[in-house]
């Protein structure tokens, strides 16, 4: 969605519907394909093309994809519902949120 205005995609749980988790993970955080600020505009402008926000960003840095996305630091508290409301999850790609089909 290149020229998409990505201002007012983060936001506070609204209630809306479309109220989405940017979630973000990294093995190693290093500057690549993958690098959290690549992720972050992939993970905004795909929650954009569909009328969505983000409300949280449940980064996990240093985690690897074969860890359970329920006991990872920041995602599993939300996964839990520990964390508060919220509508669903946006990635930049499937294997940032796990490594099988099962954990997603």
């Amino acid at each position: 969605m290149r020229g998409t205005d990505l201002n007012g995609i983060e936001r506070p749980y609204d209630g809306c519907g479309k109220c989405l988790l940017g979630v973000r993970r990294l093995s190693r955080v290093k500057l690549a394909t993958s690098s959290p600020e690549r992720q972050r505009e992939n993970v905004l402008t795909a929650a954009a093309s569909v009328g969505a926000h983000i409300i949280g960003w449940p980064d996990d840095w240093e985690v690897s994809g074969a860890a359970d996305p329920v006991t990872r630091p920041s995602l599993g508290p939300w996964l839990r519902d520990e964390k508060g409301p919220y509508d669903g999850l946006v990635a930049a790609a499937v294997d940032r949120l796990g490594r099988n089909v099962v954990d997603c």
